[in-house]
C-alpha cells in the first residue's frame, strides 16, 4: 500500500513519485485519457489547423516576397481563423483546469479510499463538484499571480546583467512553480479560500524550502528532457527522409514542396509537443502532491490514523 502521509526528505520525493506510477499508473492513465482523451484530440486538430495556416502563410511568404499572400488569406478566412483559435483558447482553458485538477483530486481518493477501490463516475463527479473552485482558482492564477510572476521575472532579466539574476532563475522559477502548486493542492483539498490557500502554500514552501526547489527543479527538468527527446525525434527523421529526397532548390516547384513538407512537418511537432506538455505535467503535479502529504504529516502527524485505517486492508 502506498502511503501519502509519510515524512519525505529529497530522495523519497523522487523515489516516491516513480513507486506512485508504479503502483497507480494503470488505473490513473486510464482514468486520465477517459476524462482528457477527448479534449486532448480535439486540440491536437486545432493545433494541427491553426499551425499548418501558420506555416503555408509564412512559407508562401517567403517564396513570394511580392504577393499578398497573408493579406488576401485573412481577409477571405477571417471567421474561420479567428472561430478557431477562440475555439482552442477555451479549450486549453477547459484542458488546462482539467488536466491540473485531476492529479490533485485523484489523490485526494486515494487519501479518501485508502488506494484506487475509486471508479471513473467518482473522479468525474469530485471534478464537477470542485469546478467553480477551479474556476476562481484560475482566475485568480491569471489576473492576481501571473502579473506578479512577470514583474518579478522582468527584474530577474534585469538582473541577468549584474549576473547575480542567472543562479536566482534556478531557485525562483522552481519556488513559483511550488507555491502554485501546493497552494492548489491545499485550495482543493481542504476548501480554504483562494487568498488563504496562497498564504498556506507559501508557509509550505518556507517549510522545506531548499529541498522542495531542489526536488521541483529535478522533475520539471527530467520532464523537459524526455518530452524534448520524444518531440525532436520525429521533427529529425522528417528532416533526413526530406533532405533524401533531393536538393529543394533546384526548381520553383520542388522549392514550393519542400517548404510545404516542413511546414507539416512543423506543424505535428508542434501539435504533439503541446499535448505531450499536457501529459507529463502528471508527473509533475503527483511530485508535488506528494510533497503536500509529506508537509502535511509534518505539521499535523497522521501517521497513526493512517496506520490504523490501513488494518485489515490488503496490500497494492
Amino acid at each position: 500500500m502506498f502511503i501519502l502521509f509519510k515524512k519525505r526528505g529529497f530522495s523519497e520525493y523522487i523515489s516516491d513519485t516513480i513507486t506512485f506510477f508504479k503502483t497507480f499508473g494503470k488505473h490513473y492513465f486510464k482514468n486520465y485519457f477517459i476524462i482528457n482523451g477527448g479534449f486532448l484530440l480535439i486540440l491536437m486538430v486545432l493545433v494541427y489547423f491553426i499551425f499548418k495556416v501558420y506555416w503555408e502563410v509564412v512559407f508562401s511568404a517567403i517564396g513570394n516576397p511580392n504577393s499578398n499572400y497573408l493579406e488576401n488569406y485573412f481577409s477571405n478566412n477571417a471567421v474561420l481563423f479567428i472561430g478557431s483559435l477562440l475555439l482552442f483558447v477555451i479549450l486549453a482553458v477547459i484542458l488546462s483546469l482539467l488536466n491540473f485538477a485531476f492529479p490533485v483530486l485523484y489523490i485526494q481518493l486515494i487519501e479518501k479510499n485508502n488506494g484506487s477501490d475509486f471508479t471513473t463516475a467518482d473522479l468525474i463527479m469530485s471534478l464537477k463538484e470542485n469546478f467553480s473552485r477551479l474556476l476562481k482558482f484560475f482566475l485568480g492564477l491569471v489576473f492576481i499571480i501571473l502579473p506578479l510572476m512577470m514583474v518579478v521575472f522582468v527584474l530577474l532579466i534585469l538582473m541577468v546583467f549584474i549576473l547575480i539574476g542567472i543562479p536566482l532563475f534556478f531557485i525562483v522559477g522552481p519556488a513559483f512553480l511550488a507555491w502554485i502548486m501546493l497552494s492548489f493542492h491545499d485550495y482543493l483539498i481542504q476548501k480554504t479560500g483562494f487568498f488563504e490557500s496562497l498564504k498556506n502554500g507559501f508557509g509550505l514552501v518556507k517549510q522545506q524550502f531548499w529541498t522542495i526547489i531542489g526536488t521541483t527543479f529535478i522533475m520539471a527538468a527530467l520532464v523537459q528532457i524526455i518530452q524534448g527527446i520524444i518531440t525532436l525525434v520525429p521533427y529529425f527523421i522528417g528532416i533526413f527522409l526530406v533532405y533524401t529526397n533531393g536538393n529543394p532548390s533546384t526548381t520553383t516547384a520542388s522549392q514550393t514542396e519542400y517548404l510545404s513538407t516542413m511546414g507539416v512537418l512543423m506543424t505535428v511537432v508542434m501539435a504533439l509537443s503541446i499535448v505531450l506538455s499536457y501529459f507529463f505535467n502528471n508527473f509533475i503535479l503527483i511530485n508535488q502532491g506528494i510533497i503536500y502529504y509529506s508537509l502535511r504529516e509534518e505539521n499535523e502527524n497522521n501517521t497513526p490514523k493512517s496506520q490504523i485505517d490501513l488494518i485489515g486492508t490488503k496490500s497494492e
